[in-house]
């Protein structure tokens, strides 16, 4: 993960798995790896997502992502079929 200006940019393995700006996501990070899964009630939202073109030969997707506005103010909604009380 690198730092760029006040949102972060993740380089993650390219496994087919794209991207599209305004996804929700939430970030699963352990010691050893860091994954990117799409979650309607995740913390972060997607603005950018392309292939690391700037590290040859990598097999890198380059996703930039910042704080979802909605969770920042506590609005939330659940996935269809899940009642919160």
């Amino acid at each position: 993960m690198s730092k760029t200006g006040r949102f972060s940019t993740y380089h993650i393995p390219d496994e087919g798995v794209w991207y599209t700006p305004g996804e929700i996501v939430r970030i699963d990070q352990s010691r050893l790896q860091v994954q990117i899964v799409k979650d309607p009630a995740g913390d972060h939202e997607v603005y950018s997502c392309r292939q690391a073109t700037e590290y040859a030969g990598s097999q890198l997707l380059r996703i930039g992502l910042r704080k979802n506005a909605l969770a920042d103010r506590g609005e939330r909604s659940s996935p269809p079929g899940l009642h919160i009380v």
